[in-house]
């Protein structure tokens, strides 16, 4: 039980002293510091105040210590004094609301996330400023009307992509991406929630953030992403496409650059650009690497092993990093791997078009290797496909912590995928 009692501290230069609040909860005592000064003549001769008025101000204080220990019950037992003056604090001021930006909280939590994690978040913040109208959001004000308000200003919020800036927003087209939409309200709960575990204190009964909006907001279902999976024919039509002369120079060609990184992302079990960019492990013809999409959200770090097979040996050596920095070249011809990635994808778009294939993009060497296990003619099972793509199953968390993970059922799987190829193309490669 915390118990409160006034006294004076040592006498100022100007004369007076400052009445303070002397504050024990289990057997710690603080002293908290009030707006109230009284002179000697306030005072008895051993120091006491005998001023009934300052007396009455000093016991309203006490009442309003009170009151603020007498919201938190039982949970006084276990709150640290320090969290206690805090609320206290609080009381005395006035305010009854937990005051956090949630803008500027997320801000701090964005720049401490990878680069591609970091994008939709990035994405969700420009659009909240642009639907508020301001820099700064207090989360007190993310309630369930407030959720729905920004719900449609994205669904109706002109397209704000590439030239689409410079346009008088009467000529722009709707932004209707339910991905989007989905994916930058998904980003407004984590970031929410986060708020919520790193500000409040269930055990001590400390809840700065009471609301959870989220409990009776239901976040729509994106549309199914467009199926991107090709076939085997066309597959090795990409493989058997002739290459283009190097550019004048000593440029790389982006369709040959497209026609490789895509071939070397299909035959190791879709690894996406990012991670060819950055691997830099490799040992008895394994390439070791953290997926990054998701390493910062696995205990595993989202941790891969590959097996490089010997029909895509020659590509390997091709993209060879001369200096062993890394595993590939590609970061000495791209600042980044954002740089990177659009090069390719660019390239791809010649290779579309050269083959009568629609949209064609980097992620259908992924989705193609799935599809691919997946059939009649590979026959491998959804769970191995699963664990081939590094994603992670809520449903097997549990499981997975006592299995220790066989990576040769995942490159007997390849095996079996690349089994069906022509690969003689890629081996005439010098």
């Amino acid at each position: 039980m915390a118990t409160f009692k006034h006294e004076i501290q040592n006498k100022r230069a100007d004369g007076t002293y400052n009445v303070r609040i002397r504050i024990t909860n289990n057997r710690e005592v603080r002293r908290l510091s009030t707006n109230i000064f009284v002179t000697d003549a306030d005072l008895t001769r051993g120091g006491k105040i005998k001023n009934q008025k300052v007396l009455d101000q000093c016991e309203d204080l006490i009442r309003k210590c009170r009151e603020a220990c007498n919201e938190l019950g039982f949970g006084i037992t276990s709150i640290s004094i320090d969290k206690l003056i805090e609320m206290i604090k609080v009381h005395l001021e006035g305010k009854k609301e937990f005051q956090l930006d949630f803008v500027k909280y997320a801000e701090g939590i964005i720049a401490k996330l990878p680069p591609g994690t970091a994008t939709v978040h990035k994405g969700m913040i420009s659009a909240l400023k642009r639907h508020i109208k301001r820099e700064t959001l207090n989360i007190n004000e993310i309630t369930v009307a407030f959720l729905k308000g920004f719900e449609k200003f994205l669904e109706t919020e002109p397209n704000q992509q590439g030239n689409n800036r410079k346009k008088p927003k009467k000529d722009l087209p709707v932004s209707v991406s339910g991905r989007k939409v989905s994916a930058y309200l998904s980003s407004v709960r984590t970031i929410h929630n986060m708020a919520k575990d790193e500000y409040n204190e269930e055990d001590t009964g400390l809840i700065r953030i009471p609301y959870s909006p989220f409990k009776h907001f239901k976040i729509k279902t994106s549309t199914a992403t467009r199926k991107r999976a090709l076939p085997v024919n066309v597959i090795q039509s990409i493989i058997n496409l002739p290459y283009e002369p190097d550019r004048i120079g000593g440029k790389w060609s982006r369709f040959n650059l497209a026609k490789d990184c895509f071939i070397l992302s299909f035959a190791l079990v879709g690894m996406n650009s990012a991670d060819l960019y950055s691997a830099d492990k490799m040992k008895d013809n394994i390439v070791t690497y953290n997926r990054r999409k998701t390493t910062t959200r696995r205990d595993d770090k989202a941790e891969m092993k590959v097996m490089i097979e010997p029909c895509i040996t020659k590509l390997v050596e091709k993209y060879k990093d001369p200096d062993g920095k890394r595993l590939f070249c590609f970061y000495k011809h791209y600042s980044d791997m954002k740089a990177f990635n659009k090069a390719i994808n660019k390239g791809l778009k010649q290779i579309g078009e050269k083959l009568n294939i629609e949209d064609l993009e980097y992620y259908a060497a992924r989705h193609s290797w799935a599809t691919i296990a997946r059939s009649a003619a590979v026959k491998i099972d959804k769970y191995t496909v699963h664990e081939a793509l590094n994603h992670s199953d809520s449903k097997m968390k549990i499981t997975e912590i006592y299995i220790d993970r066989d990576w040769s059922v995942i490159w007997k799987a390849n095996k079996k995928v690349l089994k069906l190829f022509n690969w003689t193309n890629l081996s005439r490669l010098k």
